[in-house]
C-alpha cells in the first residue's frame, strides 16, 4: 500500500515537472498566437473603425469574405499563384537538398568547408540577406554589369525561343533557372536535416548489401531512401511552410500592404483563409507521403 502511494507520488511529481517545463511555451502560445488568432477571426466578421477613442467593431457577418474574394478577384489569383509557386519550389528544394546532402556526406578533402558554405543561409538568416543580394544583383544587371547576369537566363530564353519551344514552357523553365540562386539559399535547413539522416544510417547495412553484390544505385534506393523517408516528410512540410510564409510570396506581400494601409478586416479575412489553405496543403501532403514512410521498429 505504501509502495503504491509512493509510486503515485513520483508519477505526480514527474507530471508536474513536465507541466512546469512546457509552461513557458504554453504561455507564449496562448498570449502570442491563440489570442491574436481568435481576435483575427472576430475581425473577419466585423467592420472596424479607428477613431480618437480607439478601435470600434461592428458585426457584419460574411460581408468581408464576399468583398475579399468576390469583389476583389486579385486575391484569388494571388492565392493560386502562391500555390503554384509552392508546388515547384518545394519539389526543387527537397530534391536539391537531398542531392547536396548525399555529396556532403561523402569523404573528400575540404568537406568541412563545403558543409559550412551550405550552412551559411542558416547562420546569417537568409531571408533578408537573400533579398538584398538578389536586388543588388538585379540593380547591377540594369546598370549593364555583365557579372550580374550570372543568376539570370536571358540568353537561355533567346536560345529556347529560336529553337521553337512553346513560350509558356520557356517562361516556366527559365523561371525555375532564375530562381535557382534563391532556392539554394532556402535549402540550408533541409540540407542539414538530410545530412543528419544520412549519418544516422547504420554502416553494416551498406556492408551487407555490398557483400550481396548490390550496386551503389541499388543501395541508395533499397537502403538510403527508405531510411531517410521520415526526414523527407519533415523537410517537405518545413519547405511548404517556409515557401508559403516567405516575404516575397505574393499573398504575404498583399497582407503586408493591407496592414500598412490599416485595412484590418480585409487582411484578417485574407490571412485566415490563407492559413486554412496552408493547413489543408500540409494535411494532404502529409497524408500522401506518410503512406510511404519507413520507420525502424525497435
Amino acid at each position: 500500500m505504501r509502495f503504491t502511494r509512493w509510486a503515485s507520488t513520483i508519477e505526480q511529481k514527474r507530471a508536474w515537472a513536465g507541466f512546469i517545463f512546457i509552461l513557458p511555451w504554453l504561455i507564449g502560445f496562448i498570449y502570442f498566437f491563440l489570442l491574436p488568432f481568435m481576435k483575427s477571426v472576430l475581425f473577419t466578421f466585423s467592420n472596424i473603425q479607428i477613431g480618437t477613442e480607439g478601435m470600434t467593431t461592428t458585426f457584419v457577418g460574411l460581408r468581408n469574405y464576399r468583398a475579399t474574394f468576390l469583389e476583389d478577384p486579385d486575391n484569388v489569383r494571388l492565392i493560386f499563384s502562391s500555390l503554384g509557386d509552392m508546388l515547384y519550389q518545394v519539389s526543387i528544394i527537397v530534391i536539391l537538398s537531398l542531392f547536396i546532402a548525399v555529396i556532403l556526406n561523402q569523404k573528400f578533402r575540404g568537406r568541412l568547408l563545403a558543409r559550412a558554405i551550405f550552412a551559411l543561409p542558416i547562420i546569417i538568416s537568409s531571408g533578408v540577406i537573400i533579398y538584398l543580394l538578389k536586388y543588388d544583383v538585379l540593380a547591377q544587371s540594369l546598370q549593364g554589369n555583365k557579372a550580374a547576369d550570372l543568376f539570370q537566363s536571358s540568353e537561355l530564353v533567346q536560345v529556347m525561343i529560336q529553337s521553337g519551344f512553346n513560350p509558356k514552357l520557356v517562361a516556366y523553365f527559365t523561371g525555375i533557372v532564375n530562381g535557382i540562386y534563391e532556392l539554394v539559399w532556402k535549402s540550408g535547413v533541409q540540407i542539414l536535416l538530410f545530412l543528419a539522416a544520412l549519418q544516422s544510417i547504420p554502416g553494416y547495412l551498406y556492408e551487407a548489401s555490398s557483400i550481396e553484390g548490390a550496386t551503389k544505385w541499388e543501395s541508395f534506393w533499397k537502403i538510403t531512401f527508405p531510411m531517410i523517408s521520415p526526414f523527407i516528410l519533415v523537410t517537405t512540410v518545413y519547405s511548404i511552410i517556409d515557401t508559403f510564409t516567405d516575404f516575397e510570396n505574393p499573398v504575404m506581400k498583399k497582407i503586408f500592404s493591407l496592414v500598412s494601409n490599416m485595412h484590418y478586416e480585409t487582411v484578417s479575412t485574407l490571412g485566415i483563409v490563407y492559413f486554412l489553405l496552408v493547413l489543408a496543403v500540409i494535411g494532404i501532403v502529409t497524408a500522401i507521403i506518410s503512406r510511404n514512410v519507413f520507420y525502424i521498429e525497435k
